[in-house]
């Protein structure tokens, strides 16, 4: 709900000002974080009865928009917004378990464009803080530990890149297939374990890094 309301927020930005170009971007995305693994396998190996096991949050998907400014060059800063969403989800007799992992993502965008034989494509570079809510449900309710808390939460830095291609569609509207990727090389998480095994501090950090590879495709609207 909030990620909506910002969304079509920027979109009346960008009528009513000087910016140069707005896009929504929807993307696969794959997780990769040590800690979280250990986390889920350790969760996996204290319940040998169980048959099926717990997969880890590994596969998700990314929704993001960028709000670029007026510039002379075609080298052009703005805000970008992104959320992600991550899932584990095993059925077993009597129980139902999922692990839910959201991250949201503000940051400053340098969009650079090529020019030449390479016209066409274009690549990103974005800073962004980074906060994440793990959530765990336990036949379809929410789960709760230690004083009924059920979310964990975490802050950290993030940085990724991107690489995509502008296919013309009508007037000032693009389509472009794109690949990224980030690196979150600290994220302050202390509770993440707690809400998988409701330990605190015998298997995992209080922190991980987080790898995230995406392919995806962007829509685009500019002022041109």
């Amino acid at each position: 709900m909030k990620l909506s309301f910002l969304i079509v927020l920027v979109i009346l930005l960008l009528k009513t000002s000087h910016a140069q170009e707005f896009s929504m971007h929807l993307a696969y995305e794959n997780c990769y974080s040590k800690q979280l693994d250990k986390a889920i396998q350790t969760y996996n190996f204290s319940r040998p009865f169980l048959p099926n096991k717990q997969p880890l949050l590994t596969n998700g998907f990314n929704a993001s928009s960028s709000f670029l400014f007026n510039s002379s060059v075609n080298r052009k800063q703005g805000i970008h917004i992104s959320y992600s969403l991550f899932k584990s989800y095993v059925e077993n007799e009597k129980l139902i378990n999922s692990f839910n992992l959201n991250v949201l993502s503000l940051g400053y965008i340098l969009h650079y464009e090529y020019k030449g034989k390479l016209t066409g494509w274009y690549s990103d570079c974005i800073i962004s803080v980074k906060t994440s809510g793990l959530s765990r449900n336990v036949n379809e309710e929410k789960h709760e530990y230690n004083d009924d808390k059920t979310y964990a939460y975490g802050i950290g830095g993030d940085l990724s890149v991107k690489l995509g291609y502008y296919l013309h569609l009508k007037k000032s509207t693009y389509l472009s297939p794109f690949i990224g990727i980030a690196y979150t090389p600290y994220l302050y998480a202390p509770n993440n374990e707690a809400i998988i095994n409701q330990t605190k501090g015998l298997t995992s950090e209080n922190w991980t890094w987080i790898l995230s590879p995406q392919v995806g495709l962007s829509f685009h609207l500019k002022n041109e």
